[in-house]
């Protein structure tokens, strides 16, 4: 069975206090069926939240539920520590989701059944910067149809602006089968220029990707949006590949036994990789430090995950691959070294 990951555990660990103080006395199996999950697994919620709190962990620092309730299988709250409050935004927050939304629209513009419940989230969110502006406050009046004001955004109107760009080159080249010409810079900061032909635009809830052929490379390719730089619609019609030729061609290889893997023991902490990374296996140790197998596009980018993954790694496997990512990190230092001279 797939694991559940962590961020929608905490979703729901951040939701339930607040659920049962507007249900109290509910059962555990109402409780379970309300959250899509078994009543095993609301226990086990109540378990974590019971040795939750504030520091110090004494009576009082601690959420804490009625026993008597939960031995008959009934929820109800003694000390919520104002988890039975709704999450609240700050302000930029609100600000963020807002700009985010945005996007999101760009980027299902062509989804009819999305683009209601993006634009009533969007007028929730401006109706809530709107209650929370200071009356005296001109430059932070938000118009509800306009969003924030630009004094408020600036630092987002770049960043969603390049990305409705690319966005509009992208959905522009899918619908009229376009070649793409792109400048991209890989995740080891690699940049390089190629022609591609769109497949597909995909998101996988962090990031969106253009899935498409490239002809540099002439294989099949994904390439993070925000990682390209520069992106423009050629007159050249995009060409359709089958699968099959790709697996044909000498000159790449698909073999996914010959692409490089690493074992990796990672501290509890460092359990954001397993979500972010796809994993060909983890597993949970007894201590509940995690031990995961993943699968690089090529050495470099290997080397570039153990590194991401700092103080939250335990251990890797194979050796030279640790003894790479520790040279890495040295001549990494000594340049910081030599810009310092």
């Amino acid at each position: 069975m797939a694991r559940v990951s962590t961020s929608d555990q905490l979703t729901r660990l951040l939701a339930l206090p607040a659920w049962v103080a507007d249900n109290p006395g509910v059962s555990i199996k109402e409780a379970a069926r309300h959250f899509g999950v078994t009543p095993a697994v609301i226990e086990r919620d109540v378990n974590t939240l019971w040795v939750s709190g504030l520091p110090g962990g004494l009576h009082g620092d601690l959420v804490d539920f009625d026993a008597s309730d939960f031995d008959a299988g009934r929820l109800s709250l003694a000390e919520p520590l104002g988890l039975d409050r709704p999450v609240r935004l700050t302000r930029q927050e609100a600000i963020s989701l807002l700009m985010a939304l945005r996007v999101l629209a760009d980027l299902l513009v062509d989804d009819e059944g999305s683009a209601p419940a993006i634009a009533s989230t969007q007028r929730a969110v401006a109706d809530l910067l709107t209650a929370d502006a200071s009356a005296d406050d001109a430059e932070a009046q938000v118009d509800v149809k306009a969003g924030p004001p630009p004094s408020l955004v600036s630092e987002y109107a770049d960043r969603s602006g390049r990305t409705a760009q690319l966005l509009t080159a992208v959905h522009s080249a899918l619908r009229d089968r376009r070649r793409l010409h792109l400048v991209y810079v890989s995740a080891t900061d690699t940049p390089s220029e190629r022609d591609v032909d769109p497949i597909a635009l995909k998101s996988d809830g962090s990031h969106m990707t253009l899935v498409a052929w490239c002809r540099s490379a002439k294989a099949e390719r994904s390439f993070r949006l925000d990682r390209i730089t520069s992106i423009e619609v050629l007159d050249a019609p995009a060409v359709r590949h089958r699968a099959s030729h790709r697996r044909n061609d000498p000159d790449v290889d698909h073999s996914a036994e010959e692409r490089p893997r690493a074992t990796l023991t990672l501290r509890p902490t460092g359990r954001w990789l397993v979500e972010q990374v796809p994993c060909i296996s983890q597993e949970e140790t007894a201590d509940g430090s995690l031990r995961v197998v993943v699968e690089g596009r090529d050495r470099t980018w290997l080397i570039g995950l153990v590194l991401s993954a700092g103080r939250h790694l335990i251990a890797v496997e194979p050796a030279d691959l640790a003894q790479n990512a520790a040279e890495a990190a040295q001549q990494a230092l000594n340049s910081y070294d030599t810009d310092a001279e």
